[in-house]
């Protein structure tokens, strides 16, 4: 796999390239993957934190995690000079990483936002150097190729290992694979899909494997039972004609991008207008399983702190006692607003959500004007999608340890560059 990602970047290199060179670059790429896979949180954090599935860490937890941040350190110091194509990125996630370490000043958990903080810290700087190393095809084939092996171990989990790859519990039946729960599994897939889509349009000597990966992570989204990733996913594949016809331009891709908009705009009219008719045809309950009152709650409770909030991931920490209303409220040991701008409400206020919201908003208008120009903008502007779709139904914004939001990083870089890599 390493072999076959460094045979793309090196195609124009001399048969008598310098030896160290092609060492240091091939490490440079399996590093890469390492931590790709590390934020997965594909296999290791079942076997070695099996308890961790709610989101709780330990100190064994944390210690799993210097290595990647070792890397990490490393890679970015191998390649600084690429941080100044994406200053508009690393000045936007500067601004992030550095509000969510100053909330410990305010925080009702001072010592749990600064630690995360600086774990968010980490997981945002290897979203840059993504952005920043990898051009084009690489970068999709990356996130592709790891994704790939995570999906043919998930097959291996359930057919050899079915206690670890099939969920025995409430979701019975549901496949899991190398993952806490399906869930995880199945938002995780769709990353791959998505990686795996854009690979086969940006690589056409390798068009029919990729395709057949798409499928073969497809499938695995399905046997999952999670009808969010299955619709992000028809989505992403609903998408990717929109996105050739705009890249070529012409009365074709008017037309498209004009069935396009409608469609969505009908759907989202429909969805506002009977959203009770909406969730009962997706299986789900209309009260999204109890989540409009968590939401309830955790709009009453920001009023209390509107402006700054509680503390970067301070509100769910371990004897919180705003949490404890929440949990009381609703009868469950709720682990989180299972809504990304809510969660960002009640740790940072409005000024986060505020600043979130603008830059979010920027980023979407450099791929409506700039993607045709990124070589990898498939797979930037349905990242910037995926994520903001997911971030209506779970915690991702400024997630630390979370591929979602390294992958996010990544593409805001690409697409918001001062100076594009082709």
């Amino acid at each position: 796999m390493t072999a076959a990602l460094y045979r793309t970047e090196t195609a124009a290199a001399p048969d008598d390239a310098d030896r160290w060179a092609v060492l240091i670059r091939a490490a440079e790429v399996t590093l890469t993957i390492f931590c790709v896979f590390m934020f997965t949180e594909a296999l290791w954090a079942p076997l070695f934190a099996p308890n961790q599935e709610n989101g709780g860490e330990t100190a064994w937890m944390r210690l799993l995690w210097l290595p990647v941040y070792g890397a990490t350190a490393l890679l970015c110091a191998m390649r600084i000079s690429s941080f100044l194509r994406i200053i508009p990125a690393v000045f936007a996630i500067g601004i992030f990483v550095g509000l969510a370490y100053l909330s410990s000043v305010w925080s009702i958990a001072p010592d749990v936002s600064t630690r995360r903080a600086i774990a968010l810290a980490f997981t945002s700087l290897f979203g840059l150097y993504l952005g920043a190393r990898y051009k084009g095809s690489d970068l999709t084939q990356i996130v592709g190729f790891t994704f790939v092996g995570l999906a043919i171990g998930s097959y291996l989990a359930a057919a050899l290992y079915p206690k670890m790859g099939i969920a025995h519990d409430i979701n019975a039946g549901a496949w899991r694979g190398l993952w806490h729960e399906k869930n995880q599994m199945a938002a995780m897939m769709v990353l791959g899909f998505i990686a795996a889509c854009a690979s086969a349009f940006q690589v056409p000597e390798r068009r029919k494997f990729w395709i057949a990966a798409a499928v073969m992570i497809f499938v695995l989204v399905v046997l999952s039972r999670s009808k969010t990733s299955l619709l992000a996913c028809l989505l992403s594949l609903g998408a990717m004609p929109v996105l050739v016809a705009i890249q070529r331009g012409g009365l074709i891709s008017v037309v498209i991008v004009w069935f396009a908009t409608t469609a969505a705009t009908i759907g989202t009219v429909v969805f506002m207008t009977i959203p009770d008719v909406v969730l009962k045809a997706l299986g789900k309950d209309p009260t999204l399983t109890g989540r409009t009152q968590i939401w309830e709650a955790l709009g009453r409770l920001s009023e209390e702190r509107p402006l700054l909030g509680y503390g970067y991931k301070a509100f769910w920490a371990e004897g919180s006692v705003p949490a404890l209303i929440v949990r009381r409220e609703t009868h469950w040991p709720v682990p989180s607003a299972h809504n990304g701008w809510l969660d960002l409400l009640v740790q940072l206020g409005w000024v986060g959500v505020i600043t979130f919201g603008v830059f979010l908003a920027i980023c979407f208008l450099c791929a409506l004007f700039r993607f045709s120009r990124v070589n990898d903008g498939f797979f930037s502007v349905l990242i910037l999608c995926l994520f903001s779709f997911l971030i209506l139904s779970e915690s991702f914004i400024l997630g630390q340890n979370s591929l979602i939001w390294v992958l996010f990083v990544a593409a805001a870089a690409r697409l918001t560059a001062n100076r594009l890599q082709t």
